[in-house]
């Protein structure tokens, strides 16, 4: 029993490490998509997004687009000139305030480009200051702390059975990655397995892995974005003579929430390693399922928090632009759950399809329901029963048709796991071994009971019961 429940708990510790292990690969996705690690191209180091803004064609792409909105705002300009003609009032607008505008919107075209890219840089490096000093175990490893290590040590906060004294030292080396939590030998060395709180660490790596899979789509959508509101924006330049400028304010709103909301992610996440291992430290009630509950209820809570830490950001940048950030979040959640419903729906169908082969699949077609389909397989009879004359075959039928049967035995589970999947081959297995020693046929089938002998099973059954 020993044996057994160490291996389980073994388990357990491996798949959580597995999902860390995901989750620290994600993360340094993570920082790249967020443009605070730079990447290689052609020998270079720069971040994604300026890279992808500055490439040829997007560039080749703005500048015919910068050439269309040239022509753009000439006509805007003879509009703004002909409706300020039949103007009155405060709308009445002078030929100068409309070249004005136009000179204005001129010489926004050729900023643009440059305000942009300079304030992605700028803010790449902030962000990527006030993310490590969020998070001192970088200063002083030199690199990134492994959110592995973080995980282990909040939930192995009752497991520790090293030196006490040098506990601190010991967490600190497995949260900087010096220690490896990937190698069971060395963390047995300084937490007893057993005791590792695995609804805290399985269930926080899943929503912390979720987490960080949400956001790195929200940075890779959030390029697209740039790269777009970048081609488009002398587009929105362009009307500054017809509205004053309305149409190019709404632009400008977004970029800024766009560059700057994707950072409230990361900020947001290194608060959530600030605070969860100090979570685990509390005792909120002396019920330790209670004190679960609200540990878990705030891992969920901090990733909620997580995930629209952008919108928080987005807010701050204009009332329009945040209420934009948060239709878009909850289309996104959307059209993820969406997918995540297709998905497991499509799997348990490949699934009971394996399980129940094409017996399953028929059940579930005409009932439209998997767990019926299920039923059937694993009601359905094992073999069928076969006509033979002479409850006895033969000598020669039953010897001489053996070796036929044994080469044709994996045909026969093969066509089992067609018609039955898993369920149906397994039943057959016995039937199909009991042909080869029993049975008079040349093929290899499932062996059932004879009808004639199964009738007369039956009236004996019905005698005794008379009797």
């Amino acid at each position: 029993m020993d044996w057994l429940t160490n291996w389980i708990f073994d388990l357990l510790y491996s798949f959580q490490k597995t999902i860390c292990y995901i989750i620290d690969f994600i993360r340094e996705i993570f920082y790249t998509l967020a443009g605070i690690d730079t990447v290689n191209i052609n020998g270079e180091q720069t971040d994604l997004l300026s890279h992808f803004i500055l490439s040829n064609t997007v560039k080749t792409t703005f500048f015919y687009i910068f050439l269309i909105a040239i022509i753009l705002l000439v006509v805007f300009v003879i509009i703004a000139i002909i409706r300020s003609e039949y103007a009155y009032g405060d709308n009445k607008k002078s030929k100068g305030q409309i070249l004005a505008k136009s000179f204005q919107s001129f010489a926004i075209f050729l900023m643009v480009p440059f305000i942009l890219i300079a304030g992605i840089t700028l803010t790449n490096v902030v962000m990527g200051a006030i993310n490590q000093s969020m998070n001192p175990y970088i200063l002083e490893a030199g690199g990134q702390a492994s959110l592995g290590g973080q995980i282990l040590v909040t939930s192995g906060q009752f497991a520790y059975i090293g030196d006490p004294g040098s506990r601190v030292e010991i967490e600190r080396l497995f949260l900087t990655g010096q220690l490896d939590y990937f190698d069971m030998s060395v963390v047995s060395q300084y937490y007893n397995i057993r005791d590792i709180d695995f609804l805290v660490g399985i269930l926080g790596s899943i929503v912390i892995m979720v987490m960080f899979v949400m956001s790195a789509v929200t940075f890779i959508q959030r390029i697209f974005d740039i790269v777009l509101l970048f081609i488009i924006s002398p587009i929105s330049v362009s009307t500054i003579p017809v509205d004053d400028g309305n149409r190019f304010r709404i632009w400008k709103e977004m970029t800024i929430a766009k560059v700057l909301g994707a950072y409230g992610i990361i900020l947001s996440m290194n608060l959530f390693f600030i605070i969860i291992p100090q979570v685990q430290q509390i005792t909120f009630f002396t019920d330790s399922f209670k004190n679960g509950i609200v540990k878990i209820l705030f891992l969920i809570g901090g990733a909620f928090a997580v995930t629209k830490a952008n919108i928080v950001i987005a807010q701050l940048t204009g009332s329009e632009a945040g209420g934009h950030e948060t239709q878009q979040l909850l289309a996104n959640m959307r059209t993820g759950g969406n997918i995540a419903r297709a998905t497991m729906a499509t799997g348990a169908t490949i699934g009971g399809a394996i399980l129940g082969g094409k017996r399953f699949v028929d059940t579930k077609k005409s009932t439209r329901s998997s767990i019926t389909g299920l039923k059937s397989s694993f009601a359905a009879a094992p073999s069928k029963s076969y006509l033979n004359k002479n409850n006895e075959p033969s000598k020669l039928a039953k010897y001489g048709g053996m070796p036929t049967r044994i080469a044709t035995m994996p045909i026969g589970m093969i066509k089992d796991l067609a018609t039955g999947g898993i369920v149906g081959m397994t039943k057959n297995i016995i039937p199909r071994a009991k042909n080869i020693v029993k049975g008079d046929s040349i093929v290899n089938h499932a062996q059932g009971k004879s009808i004639l002998l199964k009738e007369q099973e039956n009236a004996n059954n019905t005698e005794e019961h008379k009797g």
